[in-house]
């Protein structure tokens, strides 16, 4: 299938083989089953095809006119857990920790896919927080080809 998305589990994938054990890593649809902060099971890590924008072609450009990049969004949810304290400090310790280990798996990282780039970091935030669970999401940014290759 030349024209599907991003396989995001490539993304998974990475992670899996990149980060230390004890991570529970899923996708979107394991996010959506999330409800509340106390349905996290720490350290545990989403990953969601965010958005993917094809690039019009310019005439004339080498591929084929029926070949096409397209740059990929995709995010990580990450979640951390800690009740040393009851003001989030201890958490915040926790995902300093665990987000570097995320980061430094991905960013730099070409997935295996036709015209791959390197992942890039764009953004990050929190997402949610309370005393003790921290969520945080970084979107990076990728892309790939689309369309048949003749």
């Amino acid at each position: 299938m030349a024209s599907a998305p991003f396989d995001h589990n490539l993304v998974i994938e990475r992670l899996r083989q990149q980060l230390p054990a004890g991570y529970t890593l899923g996708g979107a649809a394991d996010l959506a089953a999330i409800t509340k902060l106390l349905d996290f099971r720490p350290p545990q890590l989403f990953v969601v095809l965010a958005q993917e924008t094809p690039v019009p072609r310019q005439a004339g450009a080498p591929g084929g006119a029926s070949r096409q990049v397209a740059t990929v969004h995709f995010g990580v949810t990450l979640a951390v857990r800690n009740y040393r304290d009851n003001r989030g400090a201890a958490a915040g310790d926790d995902l300093r920790q665990r987000l570097g280990e995320v980061r430094d798996a991905l960013i730099g990282w070409t997935p295996p896919v036709p015209l791959g780039r390197d992942c890039q970091l764009i953004q990050g935030k929190v997402i949610d927080y309370d005393a003790n669970t921290l969520v945080w999401a970084d979107i990076y940014q990728t892309q790939h080809a689309i369309g048949r290759s003749a």
